[in-house]
This record gives structure tokens, sequence and C-alpha cells, in this order.
């Protein structure tokens, strides 16, 4: 069982309404959010770590995740109101964030509130996203990975949202912790040029497989994904699609991963070591499979498993 831990809000996304007005659709999201959906979709009854809140959007936010079998018995309820983001998809389909966290409940779990004891059964735990910069979340999230990652496997995306780190030496130095103890590491281009820039997917995935990291991946969008492991690399092209938004795509390709990952094995310290670049490539490409079918829907609406077989 996966466990996947941080942030879920209420993405407010631009629709047309009848008069040709630009109205905002309330839509579950989160980055943690979307990847405990596409996996409890993909039929790996996952558990879910966050805070809800009591109101109507909080209700919404915990209905979404129950109707894809996501278990929310770790999830407390919080006085706070619901996180609330913008997504706004630009000319060329990409997306644009805003986020309205301080004091919300996606926002405001802390340490004390963490399960003292995670079930046996829990053999991955995915952290990610912007609730790594925010507090008390980000300092809870960093507490549980430091207790945990020496008996599970850690994945990690950073999907960092530069517009909310006001201490980048801060950030910087969490997300260090997080890389320090990763099993499997996503991250974007677009992360990796914030990260690092002028460093190449190459050179970034050899300096962290060198400490230990198992598994890197590195996405491009519509240029596709490049996979490193310890027993080579390889890239996997992006599917052709009609693109409504990219919105959850990287989650879906996150959960895609973690699924194909359990389903060969892999998914403890041991599997995710010994990867080979065969399987390495059939691990990418369901996932970007996923993902695509993702695009091809507005929102995050990840694929369950019988849209990707029949894709």
């Amino acid at each position: 069982m996966i466990l996947v831990a941080g942030e879920a809000l209420i993405d407010l996304i631009p629709s047309e309404g009848l008069d040709g007005r630009r109205r905002f659709l309330p839509v579950p999201g989160g980055s943690p959010f979307n990847v405990a959906l596409a996996l409890g979709r993909l039929g790996m009854h996952p558990k879910f770590l966050c805070g809800f809140s009591q109101d109507r959007f909080g209700r919404i936010l915990g209905e979404r995740l129950k109707e894809a079998h996501v278990d929310l018995s770790d999830c407390p309820e919080l006085s706070g109101l619901t996180t609330i983001g913008f997504a706004v998809p630009d000319s060329e389909g990409k997306t644009e964030y805003a986020f309205y966290t301080e004091g919300t409940a996606g926002c405001d779990l802390q340490s004390h509130q963490l399960p003292s004891v995670i079930p046996p059964d829990i053999s991955a735990i995915h952290f990610g996203s912007f609730s790594l910069a925010v507090e008390p979340f980000g300092s809870a999230l960093e507490m549980l990975c430091m207790r945990e990652a020496a008996c599970r496997v850690i994945s990690f995306d950073p999907n960092i949202r530069p517009f909310l780190i006001h201490d980048r030496a801060r950030y910087e130095r969490r997300l260090e912790a997080f890389f320090q103890v990763a099993d499997v590491v996503k991250l974007s281009d677009e992360d990796l040029e914030w990260l690092a820039p002028g460093t190449t997917a190459e050179v970034f995935a050899a300096d962290q497989l060198a400490q230990g990291i198992s598994l890197v991946i590195v996405t491009a969008g519509s240029g596709g994904c490049h996979g490193f492991c310890s027993d080579g690399d390889i890239r996997v092209p992006a599917e052709t699609v009609q693109i409504s938004d990219t919105i959850g795509a990287g989650d879906t390709f996150q959960a895609a991963v973690l699924t194909a990952l359990s389903e060969q094995g892999l998914l403890e310290k041991s599997g995710v070591q010994r990867m080979s670049v065969g399987v390495l490539e059939r691990v990418l490409r369901f996932a970007s499979a996923a993902a695509a079918i993702n695009c091809t829907r507005p929102g995050c609406d990840p694929p369950r498993r019988q849209e990707i077989k029949a894709f």
C-alpha cells in the first residue's frame, strides 16, 4: 500500500458560461491529492494524509477521494477554511497557478497530528509539492519523512512553486533533506531549472544516483520524459493527443509510476535499487499513457486501468 502526504485544495479553473462570460469552476486538486486520486483510480487503494476543512469544499475533497477508494482515516478535520488555488492555462496549454494558503486546512496539519505509527503494509510514502514550502505542514512532512525513510520507499516530487517560497535558503535545505533519503525522484524540467540553472538532466541524475537515489525521472511535457537508474537511462516520448489542459498530468504520471513499480514487485528498498532499463521503459510508457489521457480532459481527471489498456 502507498501513503500520499501533502496538500489538498480547491482549484478554480476558468470556464466560459452560456452568456460568454468567464467563470471559475471549483475543482478538487493539489498535487498530492491528485496523486492519491490517480492511485485510487488505478486500483491501488492508497492512504492520504492531509488536514481537511469542515466547510463545504472540504467535504467535496473528501468525497472525491472516497469515490476512488482512498483511505482518509489519518486525515483530521481542521477549523480553517479550505485552501484555494487558481489554475489558468496560458495560450500554449501550460498552467499558471496562484494559491491562498495562510491558515487554511490544506496547509495547517502540524507535527503532533501525524499518525504515531505507520502500518507495516505501507511500503512507500509519496511526498511533494508546495506543502513543503508552507508552515506548519512543511515541518510536519519533513518529520514524517525522516522518521520513516529507513524502512519504506520514499517517493518525492518537489513540484516547485517559486511564488510561495519566501526564504529560498531555508526551502533548499528542506528539499536537500528529502533528496538525501529519497528512493524515487520525479521532477519537471522547470523544477530542474529552478534547482540547478543550466544543469542537464543527465548531470543532475548522475549526481543523485551517486548519492543513493535509485530512480530519477525528469519530465518535459510534450518533450517526453527521461528516466535514470543504476542500470542506465532511457528516453520515452510523450504520447500525441488533443490537449484540453495539462492540470494534474505530472501527478497522474507519478501515480502511474508508483503503480507500475508496485505491480513489478519493485516498490521496496531493494526493489527499486535493482531496477533494469527494460523495466524502467515499461514503467515510463505506462505513466506517459496515463498522463496523456489526463491531458485530454479539463482539470485533473486521471484515467482508470481499463482506459489505459484501451489507449
